[in-house]
């Protein structure tokens, strides 16, 4: 699929995104807000709108000893992620953040979300939160939430019996 996105000067350009068949509408649900907002406000940009694509997407599997979270994080170290449980809710934040060198920058279009982000879960109460442990690797984090011994429990058949 074909997109054109305008510069400041309003010339056309052409960017492909093949994956994306929702491009068309999101583009023109952006220049709707975009054209709305310099009718009021011709001075300003919309820097501030950036960073609303930055939530990393997230998996939450469970297995008989533990829950795994599974988090993409593309772009960032170790360093730019925490993790931490308090009580019952684990928070991950993190900030992806760019070089001061991209400021003065003059974008003819910009995709790349840049920022800070917290994400909070409820965990269930079978959850040993001394024995939690998180990796990162090739931008991916792995949070890994062991359950309690007694959460684990064993397994048994129930006997379905007939009705009298």
């Amino acid at each position: 699929m074909n997109a054109l996105l305008k510069w400041k000067n309003g010339t056309p350009i052409s960017i492909e995104h093949p994956h994306n068949p929702f491009l068309g509408l999101q583009q023109e649900v952006d220049k709707a807000f975009h054209d709305f907002y310099e009718m009021f406000a011709p001075s300003k940009s919309l820097d501030q709108f950036e960073n609303l694509n930055l939530m990393p997407s997230m998996d939450v599997v469970e297995d008989k000893d533990h829950f795994t979270i599974q988090m993409e994080m593309p772009g960032m170290d170790e360093k730019d992620i925490n993790v931490s449980i308090s009580g019952n809710s684990l928070t991950i934040t993190g900030e992806k953040s760019t070089s001061k060198k991209n400021e003065k920058k003059k974008y003819i279009s910009r995709e790349i979300s840049y920022g800070k982000y917290e994400r909070s879960l409820s965990l269930p109460s079978t959850i040993d939160a001394d024995k939690a442990k998180a990796t990162f690797k090739k931008g991916m984090l792995w949070v890994e939430l062991p359950k309690k011994a007694e959460a684990k429990g064993k397994s048994r058949d129930v006997k379905i019996e007939a009705a009298k």
